[in-house]
């Protein structure tokens, strides 16, 4: 059996491409991909944090650090979290190169700025 090497490192396009894919596979059952739908794709993100943030009440950073079980769960999470940005990227039609725009500028500014620790 043949099987396909998994990709080390995804990219932006690649996201946006594969969020476009299973859309396509789905698109009679789910909600036309629209920019006027895109507050359900922002509530569904909002619901997935939500379960980042139960991990971490529920089972502690030493768990996430450590046991296998928990990162599993916890990284499933947040790749949910990842999934519905490039739902929401794509039903606002960004591009990939316009995401890396603002990614690179924004953290220029963020790079530039003062933080200081609250006490």
């Amino acid at each position: 059996m043949n099987k396909k090497p998994e990709n080390k490192d995804i990219s932006i396009s690649q996201m946006l491409s594969l969020s476009q894919k299973l859309y396509q596979k789905h698109k009679k059952e789910w909600r036309k991909a629209t920019p006027e739908n895109n507050i359900y794709w922002i509530a569904w993100l909002i619901g997935e944090i939500g379960e980042v943030i139960d991990i971490v009440k529920k089972q502690g950073t030493n768990k996430i650090m450590h046991d296998q079980k928990t990162r599993k769960a916890m990284l499933r999470e947040i790749t949910d979290c990842y999934m519905y940005l490039a739902d929401i990227l794509n039903r606002y039609k960004f591009t990939e190169k316009e995401f890396s725009q603002a990614y690179f500028q924004k953290m220029k500014y963020n790079l530039k700025r003062n933080y200081k620790r609250e006490q």
